[in-house]
């Protein structure tokens, strides 16, 4: 039996996830799960809709309409969201971006496909909340027990070092570095990047209790993961996100009207942002406790803080003082009168 000669687009494709991106590119793993979804949705795309075999699926058989087609779909046939759509075309460009070098004979080809516009779509509102609201998220783990100290120490870093869920998840004991000060905690980011977050006395004794105690249960080495599960297990994202779920359920039971209707993880993430601006501490410092690559994302906290200042002083505006209500300066017969005399003796 004759065994299938492997495409070049099945070749390109192998190199780009086992070499490229994890190698050359150093792509943490979540970024490459992405990257990996939007390709797998692609190619369901060319097999189900164009019937195009992905083990037959040679790179000449793919150029800019076909690429448009499938963003096409994906909004009028799978009711994607434009920023969903524009997701995936990030994740394609990212392959014939790689595709242009690997294999030079298709430069014309890729750069017909990286020319495909991003779609604009309604932009989305950065949410976050208010202090209060994150005070009463905090009051509901139960002290009493070990799960529930845990928790609240799981929720305390998360909002106090703005850590994203999988910085979280993957922090080892060996990188929180306690002072007299207070602590520093060593998060690894996106992309493989590492920065340091300072941390209060008071998240930094609360952390050092927890790991006093954790030393009576397990093994605490350096390498050890600072949150475990019962059975001893590094908690995983989807761990810690069912316990911040189950906290936010409690917070709604005790106050109904204080949390929005959509209330995630990452919400911890730019509360904490928001809150340290309205604290005064300068945007290019958020910048780097956030681990931002560019200044242009951390500036729409500051984008958002200032249209909240503006909806505020709308909102105390006397009605009385609306311009609506002013009287047309063309309207002042005398005023007008005067202007008039002034242009002629002019």
């Amino acid at each position: 039996m004759n065994k299938v000669k492997p495409t070049d687009f099945a070749r390109s494709l192998s190199n780009y996830f086992f070499e490229y991106l994890p190698v050359q590119k150093g792509l943490s793993e979540n970024t490459i799960k992405s990257y990996r979804d939007s390709m797998s949705v692609f190619l369901d795309y060319c097999e189900k809709e164009r019937h195009l075999k992905r083990e037959k699926l040679e790179i000449q058989n793919i150029d800019r309409s076909l690429v448009e087609d499938f963003l096409s779909w994906l909004e009028q046939v799978k009711n994607n969201s434009v920023a969903t759509r524009n997701q995936r075309r990030i994740a394609l460009n990212t392959f014939f971006k790689y595709l242009q070098y690997e294999n030079p004979e298709y430069v014309l080809l890729c750069q017909h496909i990286l020319s495909i516009p991003n779609k604009a779509g309604k932009k989305q509102t950065i949410r976050h909340l208010p202090i209060k609201a994150v005070e009463e998220i905090l009051r509901q783990p139960d002290l009493k027990s070990r799960s529930g100290r845990r928790d609240f120490a799981i929720l305390s870093l998360m909002y106090e070092s703005a850590a994203r869920i999988s910085e979280i998840a993957n922090l080892c004991i060996g990188d929180l570095h306690f002072e007299r000060s207070g602590a520093i905690v060593h998060l690894r980011g996106k992309g493989k990047k590492f920065r340091d977050v300072p941390l209060i006395r008071d998240i930094s004794s609360l952390l050092k209790n927890y790991l006093s105690e954790e030393k009576h249960y397990r093994p605490c080495d350096k390498m050890e993961p600072v949150f475990c599960n019962r059975d001893k297990e590094k908690l995983t994202r989807a761990g810690i996100s069912y316990i911040f779920n189950k906290y936010i359920k409690s917070t709604r039971s005790a106050m109904p009207n204080l949390l929005p209707s959509k209330v995630y993880p990452h919400i911890f993430r730019h509360s904490r942002a928001m809150h340290w601006l309205e604290a005064g501490v300068d945007l290019q410092y958020i910048k780097d406790l956030l681990g931002h690559a560019d200044l242009s994302t951390t500036e729409v906290y500051a984008q958002l803080n200032t249209e909240m200042k503006r909806k505020i002083l709308e909102e105390v505006h006397p009605k009385e003082h609306q311009s609506s209500q002013y009287p047309s300066w063309t309207e002042d017969k005398n005023l007008m009168g005067w202007l008039s005399n002034f242009q002629d003796t002019h």
